[in-house]
């Protein structure tokens, strides 16, 4: 369950609008404001955040939950930073500090994939482990509210099942943070934007590659990848020829 450390009207914007509007999902009922009042913003809002969590927990929200508490521009500027009090009032509750006014989104995102791994992955891990299989493979970055993910995320399951790889988490747009530790998994990872989740795909160990722009880049892709998964060389090259026969005619006959 994620607590906002701000005001009832201004943490909502990212936590429901975005997710709503965007990505068609119902309201999100793991998502609650500390509701930050005036004077909590003369006296600091750890108050709010204990308010918050004594409401939760009396109404049984919290039972079998972890509790995630993240900081938002509002409770920044009073710098309200709970990681110890949190860890008082719960040791098995994280704090994100979300350097929501000095980092663009792109940062944000990429230090939320790695924090969510070094705190709900990791630790759950086997050092050093090999992966489940030779051909399981990773997506990370497709997330809420992130433009064109979907269309991005479909073409990209393709191309992958193209050259015999075989999808083991998409992080974290179909995965959850109880699946994080599955991350380790996979012989492969592919990040799909290179604005954000390079960190977490160099925290994990194994070899990555960004999602490919272009015919070009494409091709490479797929040979790297398929080298990668220890896909036979004619059989990457016969997907690589039936994409561009399929994928490419309609434009061929639009140039002609």
């Amino acid at each position: 369950h994620m607590v906002c450390d701000a005001p009832i009207g201004c943490y909502n914007l990212l936590g429901m609008a975005i997710t709503d509007y965007t990505d068609a999902l119902p309201h999100m009922a793991n998502l609650t404001p500390t509701s930050i009042r005036e004077e909590d913003v003369i006296n600091g809002t750890s108050k709010a955040l204990q308010r918050t969590i004594d409401d939760l927990r009396s109404l049984g929200t919290l039972e079998g939950k972890r509790l995630l508490v993240i900081s938002t521009a509002e409770s920044e500027m009073i710098s309200a930073d709970h990681t110890q009090f949190l860890a008082q009032l719960d040791p098995e509750a994280r704090f994100f500090w979300s350097q929501s006014l000095d980092q663009d989104e792109w940062q944000g995102r990429e230090r939320a994939l790695l924090f969510a791994w070094e705190e709900y992955g990791k630790p759950f891990t086997t050092p050093n482990a090999p992966p489940k299989a030779a051909n399981l493979v990773n997506i990370i970055g497709p997330s809420l509210g992130c433009f064109n993910a979907p269309a991005d995320l479909h073409e990209v399951k393709r191309l992958i099942a193209g050259v015999g790889g075989e999808l083991n988490l998409v992080y974290p747009y179909e995965a959850s943070l109880a699946a994080t530790p599955k991350l380790a998994d996979a012989a492969v990872n592919v990040v799909l934007y290179r604005e954000f989740g390079t960190s977490l795909a160099e925290a994990l160990g194994r070899p990555a590659l960004f999602a490919p722009f272009g015919v070009f880049g494409t091709t490479e892709f797929l040979r790297e990848l398929g080298a990668l998964l220890g896909t036979p060389s004619a059989l990457v090259e016969a997907f690589i020829a039936a994409v561009k026969r399929t994928s490419l005619q309609a434009v061929w006959d639009l140039w002609r």
